[in-house]
């Protein structure tokens, strides 16, 4: 398969070079001089100079500051790059006949323009393409945190369509989807379990996150093997020109961050090591000790060739482990191993931009007493891909090829069932097209497909995708957004729903047969500009699954590989309205979600008189309503933040008895009582209180000539509501999310 990856790809590249000989064309990346962050969105213009007929040709650039200007005649022309914020790049050309001509523009930063300019609402939470929203780190940093930084899995929680476990477990369902079903790049490599164990941080902290395209369905050919959203991060490269550094300090965590060039302006680094303290902070802090830990260690090194390509290497490692139920003795723990490698290259005298990433990705995790276990999984994913950007005329072709191996390894050993072992090795690849068709200046297409070949059983598939923007006013601020397709997964990520507290994962391939998970989506969105920058977006959406795995029923509470295969139906809505004027932003988000699972499994009929159950899975939260807000006051920055939820399914005990066991030897029935277990309802009959939390803090920042400090006071559920994180069946015991927790937070950094 490699051999044919290689193969095909030369052939791709091979082909379009030819047909690039038959007209002239101008290309280039655009970048950020100081930081070589590639810009999208930037404006090129290509224009006849005055006294001749004018020819005015003009493009965007894309999420690699890449832009190609096709079909242009010979002559001498005006060129002009400008982007919000910097300097206006200009200069004139003179192309000669059949010549690609590469200019690369680096832009220098505007202070001026910058200090004046009003946030426009390209981005931002209410700007919303068919699922797809960029977030920048700006936006990140504006949702309290408990620790010197904003982070990507607080920004998350604020979201519509996106339920999360709480302040505990660092589970995201997005729009009816499980955590499984969710894909999370990290500069293009896969990582499986991205959140810690405490909520609110993950391993993006905004420090670190250039930008993050977030997908909560609807998503193009680029991305496959997952059913339910992508989450694509770029991390942002280190400083090329001076070193820098920060540490921060927090009841919550404390971290340590440093950057600076390896070879000045060719090369750079940064790293990033953080660590929880709430373990050794809560007893004081919260009356009481909560038994979770968590550390991530990150660095990342950047090379800058000329201004046509760059390259770099990131390895990561995460550790988390606790009790989520701190009166209990079961430990949670799960760990990270990343490396990854990514080029984005534009070779002289082609009109191909290659985007080339390979990584390791390793995950393993384990729940039951200290030291020893009672379950264990692994799994192991090696991924190289190829992606390519060309332009016929004002068409733009992105298209590629990818091969994943992933290894997997289980091992169960439960207290009523006899010990599972199982491992597997699969191996698949594919490729994917997609164009982007403008017609005439109010519409565009997007049509796609993704090509699958599945190793283990030889099969092929097709996942087609279409995507619609239509601008009925020819501007930005008023679109509507249209998707629909199809998406498979081989892989299935087992939890045990039944039981709330549980984060443990099991990875394994199609358990039922050779059925891959499936699912089509479609949406429909209108966002629109309302003006002094308020923004707003509705967006619905429907989703058709089949053949998602879930655990074949019992009226006992345990833990099982023994699996069934459902189908299921997904549907809601998201409201957003954003405000994003001068010193004030604030935002309002409403999500609506109904997910129904429908299954059939042989002892229904004689349990509830009914061979089909239909039933709401635990993570339908019907009803979500978030307020964020923030100001700029000086060197103060207020923010606040607060969330409603409506109570979500969970399956009511009936009853208990007790167990003997006949497999070793026949039991004292006189005077042993067995092993007691508790009886179930019906799934999913009960719902769980309503969840809501207010948080705030106050930052008060100081700058010197090179250092400057950031204090922050603020509050986790400053009422002190008691939210519930799940209920023990086998006791009867609730057991709540984090009390009202102040804090203050300290952040140094030098430059």
């Amino acid at each position: 398969m490699l051999h044919l990856f290689l193969g095909v790809l030369t052939g791709f590249a091979a082909a379009p070079i030819q047909s690039a000989a038959q007209s002239s064309l101008v290309q280039g990346i655009v970048t950020d001089r100081a930081s070589a962050r590639p810009l999208e969105g930037a404006n090129v213009v290509l224009q006849k100079p005055g006294g001749e007929q004018e020819i005015r040709r003009g493009m965007a650039t894309d999420n690699n500051g890449f832009y190609q200007i096709t079909n242009v005649q010979p002559g001498l022309y005006l060129f002009q790059v400008s982007f919000v914020g910097y300097t206006t790049f200009k200069d004139t050309l003179t192309l000669e006949r059949e010549e690609i001509r590469t200019v690369s523009v680096a832009l220098e930063p505007d202070e001026e323009q910058l200090s004046e300019l009003v946030v426009s609402p390209l981005r931002g939470a209410a700007r919303l393409e068919a699922g797809r929203q960029e977030i920048s780190s700006v936006e990140i940093q504006r949702v309290p945190s408990p620790s010197g930084t904003g982070d990507l899995a607080s920004y998350l929680q604020v979201l519509p369509g996106v339920v999360s476990t709480g302040d505990r477990g660092g589970q995201f369902y997005i729009r009816g989807g499980t955590p499984t079903e969710n894909m999370v790049l990290v500069d293009g490599t896969l990582i499986f379990q991205p959140f810690h164990i405490l909520g609110f941080f993950s391993v993006f902290p905004s420090d670190l996150v250039s930008e993050v395209n977030f997908y909560a369905g609807g998503f193009g050919p680029r991305y496959s093997g997952r059913l339910s959203s992508v989450l694509d991060v770029k991390m942002r490269d280190g400083d090329r020109y001076q070193p820098k550094g920060a540490v921060s300090l927090s009841p919550f965590l404390g971290e340590l961050a440093a950057e600076g060039p390896v070879k000045k302006e060719k090369s750079s680094f940064i790293a990033s090591a953080r660590r929880s303290l709430v373990e050794q902070t809560s007893p004081w802090l919260l009356n009481e000790k909560q038994p979770v830990h968590f550390e991530s260690q990150y660095l990342k090194i950047s090379h800058f060739g000329e201004q046509d390509s760059r390259c770099s290497a990131l390895a990561l490692r995460t550790l988390d482990r606790g009790q989520l139920d701190i009166e209990g003795t079961e430990v949670t723990q799960w760990k990270n191993f990343l490396l990854g490698g990514r080029c984005v290259v534009l070779p002289v005298d082609t009109d191909l931009l290659f985007d080339l990433n390979t990584g390791f990705s390793h995950v393993s995790n384990a729940v039951g007493s200290r030291g020893d276990p009672e379950r264990f999984s692994w799994i192991t994913r090696f991924n190289l891909d190829a992606n390519i950007t060309r332009y016929i005329r004002q068409t733009r072709f992105n298209y590629g090829l990818f091969v994943h191996i992933q290894s997997l390894k289980y091992d169960f050993r439960d207290q009523f069932q006899v010990p599972q072992l199982a491992a597997a090795h699969l191996l698949n690849g594919g490729g994917y097209l997609e164009a982007t068709i403008p017609v005439g200046r109010q519409l565009r297409l997007y049509p796609g497909t993704v090509f699958t070949l599945y190793r283990e059983n030889y099969k092929t598939g097709l996942q087609p995708r279409f995507r619609v923007t239509w601008q009925p006013r020819n501007r930005e601020d008023a679109a509507l957004n249209l998707a629909l397709g199809r998406y498979t997964q081989s892989l299935v990520g087992l939890s045990d729903t039944r039981d709330a507290s549980s984060v443990f994962t099991a990875w394994m391939p199609a358990p039922v047969g050779t059925a891959k998970k499936e699912s089509i989506h479609a949406l429909m969105g209108w966002n629109q500009a309302l003006g002094r920058g308020i923004h707003f977006t509705v967006e619905a959406y429907h989703k058709w699954l089949r053949n998602i795995p879930v655990a074949i029923w019992s009226t006992l509470a345990e833990f099982t590989t023994d699996l069934g295969l459902t189908n299921g139906r997904i549907y809601g809505s998201d409201i957003r309205l954003e405000l994003n004027y001068h010193k004030w932003y604030g935002f309002l988000g409403y999500g609506y979600t109904w997910t129904e699972y429908q299954s059939a499994q042989d002892h229904f009929s004689i349990w509830f008189g009914e061979p089909v159950q239909h039933y709401h899975p635990p993570h339908d939260r019907r009803h979500k309503l978030n307020g964020l807000m923030s100001m700029s006051l000086g060197a103060y920055e207020f923010a606040f933040r607060w969330e409603f939820g409506t109570g979500v399914p969970f399956t009511r005990p009936i009853g208990f008895d007790e167990i003997f066991f006949y497999n070793e030897r026949l039991p004292d029935l006189k005077r042993a009582f067995g092993t007691s277990r508790v009886i179930l309802e019906k799934p999913y009959q009960g719902r769980t209180p309503a969840y809501h939390r207010l948080d705030i803090s106050l930052e008060r920042s100081f700058r010197f000539k090179t250092a400057s400090l950031a204090l922050q006071i603020g509050a986790v559920n400053l009422y002190d509501n008691n939210n519930l994180f799940y209920y023990d069946v086998y006791t009867h015991r609730r057991v709540d999310q984090l009390p009202l927790a102040p804090y203050l937070s300290i952040k140094l950094g030098y430059r």
